[in-house]
């Protein structure tokens, strides 16, 4: 159960950024069928978590606890990085706003493809063995961090306050992944 609450954790503040909330809600905003948007969109994310998630339980069962520690800790300090790199990460949302639905559909999925919050799926899932409750509190995470730009739109992510917001989630994760480090040499 501890699974669950740390990937919500962990995903939530890996996706500070906006980046998703950003390019749904430009997509949002330009297409027709949101419902389909929306529902291809999180069958993307549900998708490659439960990759992610068989990954890390088999990486739990064949990995020594060790180097699965320094995974964590690689998947927290590379969130953090992602959270502070200044430029575009993923998409462009004009590629996906006159984008047939199954060709809409797949470019979701591989944009997500080794997304910082799948790693960090895998990464917990590795840790606990409990890949499924990993998966589903990096869902519950995911959607409570798109849920701003949705209702706001893409233009909250310039906001002063929502840099700042990026910036703690960048510390904390940082620091969260120090710790794990500390924790893998037994410091």
């Amino acid at each position: 159960m501890d699974a669950i609450m740390l990937a919500l954790v962990a995903v939530l503040l890996a996706n500070a950024d906006g980046r998703t909330g950003r390019l749904l809600s430009q997509v949002l905003a330009a297409r027709r069928d949101r419902r389909a948007v929306v529902m291809i969109a999180f069958a993307a994310f549900i998708a490659n978590a439960a990759i992610a998630a068989a990954a890390g339980t088999a990486a739990n069962r064949l990995i020594g606890q060790g180097i699965v520690a320094l995974l964590l800790a690689f998947a927290l300090l590379g969130a953090a990085v992602a959270l502070c790199w200044r430029g575009r990460l993923g998409p462009a949302a004009q590629s996906l706003e006159e984008a047939p639905l199954p060709s809409l559909a797949a470019r979701l999925f591989l944009a997500q493809l080794g997304d910082r919050s799948h790693f960090l799926i895998g990464a917990l899932a590795a840790t606990s063995g409990a890949g499924l409750w990993a998966a589903a509190g990096g869902l519950i995470g995911w959607t409570l961090s798109l849920v701003p730009f949705l209702a706001f739109g893409a233009t909250l992510a310039d906001q002063a306050a929502a840099r700042i917001a990026r910036l703690m989630s960048a510390a904390i994760l940082a620091l969260w992944g120090l710790n794990a480090a500390m924790r893998a040499f037994g410091l």
